[in-house]
């Protein structure tokens, strides 16, 4: 026991160093263990040989104390832990009371543009109240004169109508033209003052029907008429041979746009100027003098 005794007592100082080291991180309860632990140290290292019940009462000391300290660290871990994740729950409740408080300025800003909307809906309202009003008084004060069975629906024109407005009008387009012809062929046969035989003259007369029919025809886009309608049309006009008509390729266009203005008198750019030499050729040695003059074209009005 002797030999045994030196380590014992090694062990049990060495013990006592390492709970005087750790005194300030026992708890509360081991804290108060510490006096009578260390008593039964000091009294084994006292005592020359230590008996068995000593020993093993400082190694339960021992056991326990291990225990105490391992809960403390666990402890411990789990306060780290929990700081951890308080921290992050901080983090998170920052970043809400953010988004929270972005919402409340949304919030804000569409009850303010709703507010305005709702105050431009009421006036816009009572503009139109007030404007229904006024309406209503003037239909009271000045009652609309109105034909007798006719509705303010019947007012305007139905189909048939406008077309046979159209087809007036085309009409008097169609006139207009001719007339202008006719009247350029008398101004250049007033400056030119030539002597035209009379069988010629009726060849002319003949040929210029037909190209009146056609080109009226043409223009209307309706079938030709018989030879009669000239004679019908204007009795008491004196037919004169002209020589100059419009290409069948012009009359397309022209009654395409036939709805805008009609085209000048002057104006070429309508019109293809065709001379009759090109529809008649056993006249090109009679006319060919005339068509070079430099008076063919009309004069302005």
């Amino acid at each position: 026991p002797g030999g045994a005794a030196g380590p014992l007592h090694e062990a049990a100082l060495l013990q006592a160093a390492a709970l005087g080291c750790h005194q300030a991180r026992l708890p509360p309860p081991s804290s108060a263990l510490l006096p009578a632990v260390l008593t039964v140290l000091g009294s084994v290292c006292s005592s020359p040989h230590s008996c068995p019940p000593q020993r093993r009462l400082m190694l339960r000391l021992k056991e326990v104390v291990d225990k105490q300290r391992d809960e403390i660290r666990a402890q411990a871990h789990e306060i780290v832990c929990k700081s951890r994740d308080t921290e992050a729950l901080q983090e998170q409740l920052n970043r809400f009371m953010s988004m929270n408080e972005d919402l409340r300025h949304k919030v804000a800003v569409v009850q303010a543009q709703l507010k305005s909307a709702l105050e431009k809906k009421s006036d816009l309202e009572a503009v139109v109240l007030q404007t229904q009003r006024e309406m209503s008084r003037r239909t009271r004060t000045d009652p609309p004169h109105q034909g007798p069975g006719k509705s303010p629906a019947h007012c305007c024109f139905s189909k048939e109508e406008l077309q046979q407005i159209l087809q007036e009008r085309n009409e008097l387009k169609t006139n207009l033209f001719l007339v202008q012809e006719e009247l350029a062929y008398y101004q250049r046969e007033l400056l030119n003052e030539e002597r035209i035989p009379s069988f010629f003259l009726d060849a002319m007369k003949s040929t210029i029907k037909k190209q009146r029919r056609k080109i009226r025809a043409k223009m209307l886009g309706t079938a030709e008429e018989p030879a009669s309608w000239d004679a019908a049309a204007s009795p008491g006009r004196l037919l004169s041979p002209t020589p100059l008509i419009c290409s069948p390729g012009s009359f397309g266009l022209w009654y395409q746009g036939s709805s805008g203005d009609p085209p000048a008198p002057s104006c070429a750019g309508a019109w293809e100027i065709v001379d009759s030499l090109e529809t008649h050729p056993e006249q090109e040695g009679e006319r060919r003098p005339a068509a070079g003059s430099p008076d063919t074209a009309p004069p302005p009005l």
